[in-house]
């Protein structure tokens, strides 16, 4: 009798302990399931089960030469837009394109990965992912840097046409919660055929009377403009960033507006 109650209380302990491990493996597996990355998309690393939460686009007019204060400046506004993300916020870096105007060149548009501190192993290799994004940032930068020292003035800054094209995007629509646009340029408009502030009597109401002119809609947009100072053309900057580009973007509805202190 002994002998069947000590048998029985053995086995009772042995399912105890079966049960235990099993509570265990199945606690395990359900944190490495909720530790799991959320589905991305292959090129933009963009979550897909899920609307983009916000997205900074950095517009830059290197149709003029930048002297090396102006290329450290571009450097030091790309790392603080940089470190503005949370995860999976897209930053998407343009280029002016004087050839196609409504079509700036985009250098970099992709959305930043969880830190690898907050990645489970099992299921992604994040230090690889993060590289892969650290890499196409830098080369992003690169890239606007060497189209930022070109060898003298473009024949045209369609400033105006790249601000439209960032309106259009599809991907930087009134559906995202939080939308940021960083334009750096000397704000100098200027179509060898049409509208210039090069000119003296250039205003908004000059340009506005122009049947197909009409500012972007940019509502709800948080700007930031970087200007890169022109010591040649200081009074048509001045004139440019007090009296047109107010009232342009006034009109545009922009929800708030900063400009930086020239470099």
């Amino acid at each position: 009798m002994s002998r069947r109650r000590g048998t029985g209380g053995r086995n009772a302990l042995g399912l105890i302990l079966i049960a235990a491990a099993l509570a265990v493996l199945g606690g395990l597996g359900a944190m490495s399931f909720m530790l799991r990355a959320p589905p991305t998309d292959e090129e933009t690393l963009c979550r897909t089960d899920a609307p983009l939460g916000a997205h900074t686009i950095v517009l830059v007019d290197a149709t003029d030469r930048f002297e090396a204060r102006h290329r450290r400046k571009l450097r030091a506004v790309l790392a603080q837009e940089r470190g503005r993300l949370g995860q999976y916020d897209r930053l998407t870096i343009m280029r002016l394109n004087v050839r196609r105007p409504q079509e700036p060149t985009i250098l970099f548009s992709k959305c930043l990965p969880r830190p690898p501190e907050q990645t489970n192993p099992l299921f992604e290799n994040a230090r690889m992912v993060q590289q892969r994004w650290e890499e196409d940032f830098a080369g992003a930068l690169d890239a606007a840097q060497r189209s930022a020292q070109s060898g003298g003035p473009a024949r045209a800054s369609p400033i105006i046409a790249g601000l439209r094209a960032v309106a259009a995007d599809p991907d930087f629509g009134a559906e995202i919660p939080a939308r940021r646009l960083v334009l750096m340029s000397d704000m100098l408009e200027h179509d060898p055929a049409g509208f210039s502030l090069y000119v003296s009597e250039a205003n908004y109401a000059v340009w506005r009377s122009t049947p197909s002119h009409a500012a972007p809609d940019f509502s709800h947009i948080d700007l930031r403009i970087v200007p890169v100072d022109r010591p040649d053309h200081a009074a048509q900057q001045a004139v440019a960033l007090q009296e047109f580009w107010p009232a342009f973007f006034e009109a545009a509805a922009v929800e708030t507006v900063s400009i930086d202190p020239t470099p």
